[in-house]
Parts: structure tokens; C-alpha cells; sequence
């Protein structure tokens, strides 16, 4: 239904959408017989009219005239059509923009008239006899402006201040800019100035070989870092090395220099680099391509991953002594192929693990795995013993972490930076409120003096104030990446930009681009290329520039809204700002309570500790496959390999054992290989990498713009949907969903379009009213269950919104295939009474849900090794109003699952009581709480619809039966 629903709270007036038919509408008053098209007839008279038997009565443009007659009417009218009451509904919703005009109009003058009174409610018969006795021209001319106003994009798109200047500012002078510019409305919420770090230099060790000294030679390096001369020496002497300093500086040194030398030493040595993303992979070749020109020793380096061509990996596989890949490839084509590289593994001396603090939760857990089964087959088959150099930044418990990674015994941690850093300046950039206000005089005779109704709008669009600051910062000289959550979004503020820059500075539109995951390969070297060589300025870029690619000098980093750790955000914000020279970082804040949270209390983001890196090689599930993996290489013996695998590696060998994957051999007392599958690790996704993908073309010739993972694709690609792409938009004319072809055509559009979807998790066995009764075991001491379940992403529809203005005009809806997988959950039911007593407080109980699943998503990495992402909760979309489950649900947010929730099950009452203390104990005020007890920092739904006082009675109600040592519910059933 197009029927809006009306909402006035402290002075703001909102109009809801009501898409839910009659049994809404009737709570608004408007019933179902023809009075309600009566009551619309006088609030929206240019949408329908009532006529008394087809007399009198002059019909507006377009308007719907009924007409009223006492008798029945047998015979049609010429020239009228019988209607019934739903097809008159039918077709008013083809004049929603009408209706919503007209409304809005009345509700406005409405306000006006009411004045300085407090209204409080807003009824649907103060609206009719408003419009009964208001000017009926006034409220149509108003009327017409309104639809006018929400008919057209808006113009507005321009910073109230706009700067055409291109003079040259240094980081710490644009601040100053913006306060006068930009951020004349108090955008700045608060600056944090970042001393800088002065460089602890050591000459160079004099034990390196001539060769190596010539190599740094040519570099310009003359010095050394003291933190790189300590750990190069504890590499070269054997030792494992984990080495924890700031972005930028310098750890590619502190590892590329002892493999170089003992290579350039021992001509038969060979070097393994491991690194979590293609692009990491490939700067790394560059660097290293370049500081070996000196060296004379055939070194052989080259990438080994899925874009190496056929030919080239045959090469690399009997050549390379210096070997660049990542953790899948080493998964899934080096180990199980194994003696393919027996030359390498055979020489292997050191494995070196780039940006190791991204090796957390689910994917850390894989690594570990993997790591475990290369030291494995090194020591068992190959006779080697290589030495780690872990290279990590922005992390709490660096040599810990590492250890558990790498099973090993002892690890050398280096964390005394040498680097030096300039100053940097971070600001906290908070979207000022829209407002609008209205100077009307009084229609009371009693008061005629004039004053103003301020109307508030909420805060101006995020996406356009980071857009404005980037443009403002590129076309001032400084170079900037502006980091974003998704790539939508980082397609969004390139557009934005640079439809900026075309008014402020046109010359520099073509210097700003988007870098995200789904280009095609090509494309992504060509971007990074341009990146370091200083082509580019300025890139919006997904986390996929988070990690530590070398893109030259960054001056400025922007970023929209909080990333999810304040681990990430450090990292994004030391890509800007070399050695000595001053940087600037901008925190762009969202309307959601998190962001607003960190604009409140700036201390909480800048004296926050940096989280801890978490990871479980014991996971009995991911256990099992790595298990099935390695018993293929080779076969597995309890008494060599349990240091490798731990102490649960025979009760999860006959767990496989059971299942038909491994067979026993008395005689030489191993396990060997018997399951059905060929190649068993190409069945284990180590970080849910899908192979099914959508194909996104360009109708005009046929190219090939991006692919898209099958989970993903409906998010950007839909009949209908406006596809961006560097800065050009796209309209898609067709989705072929046999072929996962998505067919678009270029177009000038003055809008985007943003998917409508919904998650649901549906628990298998869940349905049961009353579940049996779990036995009370020492292991298990709670009635929480741990089932299988699905998790279904449902698209049901998109909206179209004006760029600039960021109104939704247009709603459409859509059929699409949902998107399913299995994974497991750990659940407990809320009981009903519950839910009457919180709902009569006037809490909402689906906020209350929401929060206390939030809590103890806190709550778990405290009593279970695992990372904020391998778990999440059922968030509240604060659009839906389906019916939602009464229960507390955390679900493995991974197909397939985690093992995490099992293992969450026989403690979740313990879980609950510690989410309890939390939420109790924090001392914040307001019913959105904050991070510290109910927001959760990667929410999906923006951390909307929390009430903490809901959470609390909610936990409070479960627990009580829960201490009452089970009652017996049998008998219910």
C-alpha cells in the first residue's frame, strides 16, 4: 500500500510507508469500507474526489472521482467504470507521489498552525479537521511544491561552503582549511594529535655479505633500523622470528634480507613467502625484483597462485628458489602434490608469513592447519627444518599468536620500532543535522508575534561529506586513499568525487580512481601500478588496500565509518604519512550508534587497547578435514604427528575412521587415506571462497567488467539495478540466471539503486514446541541446544535513489533466487511470559533480542579461542516486521560451519550469566547502549533496534529457569 503512517517525536515528523495492507492501515484508523477512501478524499482531494450522483463537483488533474449514490446502480454509466473498493486502492497506488505530496502538505501546515504548542500525537482526526477548516489553496500549492520536491533529483549536490582554490596544503594545514570550509557547520567533533617517532638508526651489520651490502647499497639504504638489524641477526642464527612494529616500517627488510643472504650463500637454499592476498603477492615481487638486480646468483623468483598460467607453474615447480604464494594455493596445489616440489621442499630454509595478524578466528584456524601439515611433511619426507619470520602489525598478542600458528616451541619477538613517523593528525569527522525551519506568523488572534519551527531531517548523508573532503584533499596536492566498507560504496563516493572535482578542479577528475576486490586481474596490476608510481592521487578502495601493499606515498587516509576493530582502523590509517613527513587520518562517522558512540567519547577509540589475535588449531571440526588432507600426503603416525595435531588426534582419527576416511594398519601402527574423494582438500574452503560466479558484461562489446561471487551478486546485479564501475554507471537490461550472465548497458543516471534483502535462520528440529529435556552432565549444564541450521539471504526488492539528495523514490520489486547454506547454531528459547512482561515496560522486545545477542557475542572469545567473525547473532533489520523467533540464537557464520557453536553449547548458561554482569555493570545511558556492552562492532544492521534494558530482563527471565535445575517439560509435549 502506498498509505503513510505519521509520527511526530520531539518536533521531528516522520512518514512511514505502510506495505502491508488493510489490517495496517485499520490501526491507523482509516477501516476498510469506503469510509476510509472518504477520509483520503479530504486529506488528499488532488488524488480522489467523492461525487453525489456523478453531479456537481469539478474533477482535479488525474484525480479519481467516486461517485456516491444511495441506489445500486444496474445499469454502468457511459463513460464510467464500476469499481470495487480494492481496484479504487489499486489504483491510488499509482499516484503514490500525489498522495504523499498532499499529506505531507497537510502535516506541515498542521505544524505550523499548532506553533509553539508541544504536540505529542498526531491523530488521523486532528488531520481531517485540520483539513476541513484550513485555506484548501494554501494546502494544494504546498502540495504541489512538496511533489515537485520528491519528484526531481535534488541540486544540492555542493557543499554549503565550496572551495575552487588548488593552491598546495600540507596535511596539518588542510585542517585548518576544512574548519573554514567544509566543516563551518562543527563537522570536526574532535582532533587527536599523534606525536612523531624519532629514528633509532645502527649501521650495517658487517657479518652480511659484500653482495647483500651492494644490494642495500643501490637501494639508498646506508642504515639500518634497529629493530631490522635485531631481527635480521636472530633469523640468520636460526631463531623464529615474529616482528610487530608500525605500518611502514621497513619489515620487508628485516625479512628479505637474511633470505637473500643465506640464497646468495648456499646455491641449492630456497625461500617460501606466504601472503594473505594476490596483491601483497605481487608488490612483493616488484620490491624484490628490484633490490636483487645486484645480486649475481640465480634466485628464480616468481608467484605461484591462481593466476599463474599452466606453463609457468610447470617452471616454477622445477626452478624457483624463492617461491611467493598464499596459504589457499599452498592448501590446495603444493601439499597434496607434494613430491612435484621435492627439490624445493627438500632445501626449504625459511618460511616467511606476511601480515600475520590477518591469520585469526576461522581462516587462522585453516592456516594453522596448513602450516602444520607443511612442517610435517618438511621433517617426516624431505628431512628439512625451516625458520619462520613472521612479519604482524596492530596486535595485542603477537608472539602468542604466531606460536599457535606454527606449533613451534619458541619464537624471538621484536617490537622495539626503529622506524621513524611524522606527526599525524586524526580527526573525527561528524555529518552535521539538517534541519529546516519555518517562519510562520500565529493563527491565533490572541498571538501574532512571529517565531520559527525547526524541523530536523537527521544528519547529512555520510557518503557526500567523505566525498567532498576527498575532493577537497586531491585537488589541494595531497595524495589520499579513502577507505570504505563496500565496494558499492567505494563505486559511490569515486562518483561523488568526482562529480565534485568536475566543478571545483576538472583537471584532476581522471586522477582519482575506485580499487576493490572483482576486477579482473589486468585491471588490478594496472591500478596498482599507477598507485606506486604516483599516476593516481587518490583511490576509493574496499579493505582490499588495508594490508601492507607498498602505493607510495599517502598523505591523507579517509574512512567511512568505523571498519569493524579498532585494530583496522590503525592499519588503514598508517598507509599515510613516510618515514619523517606528516600525515592525516579522518574518521567519517555514520548515523548508527557505534559511530556516534566514538564521536562522543573519542578517549574510547584512542585509548582503546588493540585486540588480541585469536586462533584454535584444536577446532574438532576444522581438525577433521585438515586430517583427511594430510593422511592423503602422507600417512599419519600417533606417535610422531600428535605435537603436530594435538592430543584429541586419535579420538578424531576414529571419528574418521567411522565415517569411511582413514583405515588403520597394525603393523606399522599409521592411518592411512581411504575416503572417496581424489583430491580431499579441494572439499575444504579454507575462507569460503566460491566458485560460482555471476559474469557482469558490457552490452556495447562484450568486455568483461567484473565477476562476482554467487553470494554476493544480487547485491549489485539485477534487472534494474544501476551497476558502477570507475566512476561510470551502468544500467542492467537483463540477468541471465542459467548462464550468470549479467547484461548491462552504459547510462547518464541521476540515481543508484540499493537491494532490499533479508537473513533468516532457520534451525533444523527448531520448530519443536517443546523440545526434550537434555540429560544434566558435567559436560553439558544447560538446556540450550546446538542444531544444524540454515542461513537463507532472501532479495525481495530494490529502491532507486536520487544521487545528491539520497531519497528513495522509486520501490520495485523483484524475484531472485535466494542464497542458502548450512552451518550450525546454538540456541535457547524465550519463554512468553518473558516477552508479555518486557513488552509491558514499553520495551521493545525485538531490540531486546538483538542486544543480548550482541552481548554475548562479547562475551564468547573470553571462554572459547575464536574471532568476533566466526560467530554472529540474528540482527534486527529495523524495516522488517515479520514475525522473528523468540529465542537467543549465535550461529557459525561460515558455510559449513566452525565447530564454534558446539562448542558454545554446554557453557551457553554460563555465557549468559557473564552477558548478564556485562550489561549490568556498564554505566552508559540510553537504550542503544554502547560498545562495551550491547553494540557489536560489525553489526549488519548498523546496530539499530537495541534496547539494553529489554536484554537485560530478557537474560534475567531465561536464566531463572535455567538455576531451577530443569523442570521437567515432558509432559508438555
Amino acid at each position: 500500500m502506498v498509505l503513510l503512517a505519521v509520527v511526530i517525536h520531539q518536533r521531528k515528523v516522520t512518514l512511514f510507508s505502510l506495505e502491508h495492507g488493510f489490517d495496517q492501515l485499520s490501526k491507523l484508523g482509516f477501516g476498510f469500507e469506503s469510509s476510509y477512501l472518504e477520509n483520503l478524499a479530504v486529506l488528499c482531494p488532488q488524488v480522489i474526489q467523492f461525487i453525489d450522483n456523478d453531479a456537481g463537483g469539478k474533477r482535479s488533474n488525474n484525480a479519481i472521482v467516486v461517485i456516491k449514490s444511495k441506489s445500486d446502480l444496474k445499469y454502468q454509466i457511459k463513460g464510467k467504470r464500476k469499481m470495487s473498493t480494492p481496484r479504487v486502492v489499486n489504483a491510488l497506488k499509482k499516484r503514490e507521489s500525489s498522495f504523499r505530496a498532499d499529506l505531507w502538505a497537510i502535516v506541515k501546515s498542521f505544524m505550523e498552525k499548532k506553533g509553539k504548542e508541544r504536540i505529542k500525537s498526531l491523530s488521523l482526526n486532528d488531520l481531517l479537521l485540520h483539513a476541513t477548516e484550513e485555506n484548501p489553496k494554501a494546502i494544494k500549492n504546498n502540495a504541489k511544491r512538496t511533489k515537485r520536491n520528491m519528484s526531481e533529483p535534488s541540486d544540492s549536490f555542493s557543499p554549503e561552503v565550496q572551495c575552487n582554490e588548488t593552491n598546495p596544503l600540507l596535511p596539518t594545514e588542510m585542517v585548518e582549511h576544512l574548519k573554514t570550509v567544509l566543516g563551518s557547520q562543527g563537522q570536526i567533533a574532535h582532533v587527536e594529535e599523534i606525536n612523531p617517532r624519532i629514528a633509532n638508526f645502527v649501521n650495517i651489520p658487517h657479518y652480511l655479505s659484500e653482495g647483500t651490502k651492494s644490494a642495500l647499497k643501490c637501494s639508498g639504504v646506508s642504515k639500518l633500523y634497529s629493530h631490522q638489524a635485531e631481527s635480521i641477526e636472530a633469523s640468520i642464527s636460526g631463531k623464529n622470528v615474529v616482528i610487530s612494529t608500525m605500518t611502514s616500517s621497513g619489515k620487508s627488510l628485516c625479512y628479505n634480507l637474511p633470505v637473500l643472504e643465506v640464497l646468495s650463500q648456499d646455491p641449492s637454499a630456497c625461500a617460501l613467502y606466504l601472503f594473505p592476498t594476490k596483491a601483497l603477492a605481487q608488490d612483493q615481487l616488484r620490491a624484490l625484483l628490484s633490490f636483487t638486480e645486484g645480486f649475481y646468483v640465480g634466485l628464480n623468483i616468481g608467484i605461484y597462485d591462481g593466476d599463474t598460467s599452466h606453463e609457468d607453474r610447470l617452471w616454477l615447480r622445477d626452478n624457483s628458489r624463492l617461491l611467493i604464494t598464499n596459504p589457499d594455493m599452498l592448501h590446495m596445489s603444493i601439499l597434496p602434490f607434494h613430491n612435484q616440489f621435492q627439490r624445493f621442499l627438500s632445501n626449504l630454509r625459511y618460511v616467511v608469513i606476511d601480515e600475520a595478524h590477518s591469520y585469526k578466528g576461522a581462516f587462522g584456524c585453516h592456516a594453522a592447519l596448513i602450516i602444520r601439515r607443511l612442517l610435517r611433511l618438511c621433517a617426516h619426507v624431505y628431512g628439512s627444518d625451516p625458520s619462520f619470520i613472521f612479519c604482524t602489525a596492530t596486535s595485542a598478542n603477537p608472539r602468542e599468536h604466531t606460536m599457535e600458528l606454527s606449533s613451534l616451541p619458541t619464537m624471538e619477538l621484536i617490537h622495539k620500532d626503529g622506524s621513524p613517523s611524522g606527526p599525524k593528525l586524526f580527526v573525527l569527522w561528524n555529518p552535521p543535522l539538517r534541519m529546516t525551519t519555518v517562519n510562520k506568523r500565529s493563527r491565533s488572534s490572541i498571538d501574532n508575534d512571529k517565531f520559527d519551527t525547526t524541523v530536523f531531517h537527521g544528519r547529512s548523508s555520510p557518503i557526500l561529506e567523505i566525498s567532498y573532503l576527498f575532493a577537497e584533499i586531491i585537488q589541494h596536492g595531497l595524495r589520499c586513499i579513502a577507505f570504505c566498507k563496500t565496494r558499492k560504496l567505494s563505486e559511490l563516493v569515486l562518483s561523488y568525487t568526482r562529480e565534485t572535482l568536475q566543478k571545483t578542479a576538472p583537471n584532476l577528475v581522471n586522477s582519482v580512481f575506485a580499487y576493490r576486490a572483482g576486477y579482473t586481474a589486468h585491471d588490478r596490476r594496472r591500478l596498482e601500478s599507477d598507485l606506486f608510481s604516483g599516476k593516481i592521487r587518490g583511490v576509493a578502495a574496499t579493505n582490499a588496500l588495508e594490508l601492507g601493499i607498498d602505493v607510495g606515498h599517502i598523505d591523507v587516509t579517509l574512512h567511512l565509518g568505523f571498519p569493524g576493530t579498532i585494530a583496522s582502523l590503525w592499519q588503514q590509517a598508517g598507509r599515510s604519512g613516510r618515514r619523517e613527513q606528516p600525515s592525516l587520518a579522518i574518521y567519517v562517522a555514520f548515523e548508527g550508534p557505534l559511530d556516534q558512540y566514538f564521536m562522543k567519547f573519542p578517549h574510547k577509540l584512542f585509548k582503546g587497547p588493540i585486540e588480541c589475535c585469536h586462533v584454535d588449531a584444536k577446532n574438532p571440526q576444522v581438525l577433521q578435514q585438515h586430517l583427511v588432507c594430510a593422511s592423503l600426503e602422507h600417512p599419519i603416525s600417533l606417535v610422531h604427528d600428535e605435537k603436530y595435531f594435538g592430543p584429541d588426534l586419535k579420538s578424531t582419527l576414529l571419528a574418521l575412521k567411522s565415517k569411511g576416511y582413514v583405515a588403520f594398519n597394525p603393523s606399522a601402527e599409521i592411518w592411512n587415506y581411504i575416503g572417496p574423494e581424489k583430491i580431499p582438500s579441494r572439499g575444504v574452503s579454507i575462507r569460503a571462497i566460491e566458485s560460482e560466479r555471476y559474469k557482469v558484461i558490457d552490452m556495447k562489446n562484450d568486455q568483461v567488467l567484473e565477476e562476482i561471487e554467487e553470494s554476493k551478486a544480487f547485491f549489485q546485479v539485477y534487472e534494474g539495478a544501476v551497476y558502477m564501475q570507475q566512476g561510470k554507471t551502468y544500467l542492467v537490461k537483463n540477468l541471465n540466471l542459467s548462464t550468470k550472465i549479467a547484461s548491462c548497458q552504459e547510462a547518464d543516471l541521476k540515481y543508484y539503486t540499493k537491494i532490499r534483502d533479508f537473513t533468516d535462520i532457520e534451525v533444523v528440529g527448531g520448530h519443536i514446541a517443546y523440545p526434550a529435556k537434555i540429560p544434566h552432565t558435567h559436560n553439558s549444564k544447560t538446556c540450550a541446544q546446538s542444531n544444524p541450521c540454515k542461513v537463507t539471504t532472501n532479495w525481495f526488492g530494490f529502491r532507486r535513489i536520487w544521487k545528491g539528495s539520497n531519497r528513495v523514490f522509486d520501490t520495485v520489486d523483484l524475484s531472485l533466487p535466494s542464497y542458502t547454506y548450512e552451518s550450525m547454531a546454538v540456541w535457547m528459547r524465550v519463554p512468553q511470559s518473558i516477552k508479555t512482561t518486557v513488552e509491558m515496560e514499553n520495551y521493545s522486545f525485538r531490540g531486546g533480542l538483538h542486544a543480548a545477542g550482541h552481548a554475548l557475542l562479547h562475551i564468547v572469545p573470553l571462554y572459547i579461542i575464536c574471532n568476533s567473525s566466526d560467530l554472529a547473532s540474528e540482527c534486527v533489520n529495523p524495516h522488517d516486521t515479520r514475525y522473528i523467533p523468540e529465542r537467543i540464537l549465535l550461529y557459525d557464520s561460515r558455510p559449513g560451519g566452525t565447530g564454534i557453536s558446539s562448542q558454545v553449547q554446554p557453557i551457553f548458561t554460563k555465557l549468559l550469566s557473564a552477558a548478564l554482569e556485562l550489561i549490568t555493570s556498564c554505566c552508559c545511558s540510553g537504550d542503544a547502549g554502547c560498545p562495551n556492552c550491547v553494540q557489536n562492532l560489525s553489526c549488519h544492521e548498523y546496530n539499530e533496534v537495541l534496547h539494553k534494558d529489554a536484554a537485560m530482563m530478557i537474560i534475567k527471565g531465561v536464566l531463572q529457569p535455567e538455576k531451577s535445575n530443569f523442570p521437567d517439560t515432558s509432559t508438555l509435549s
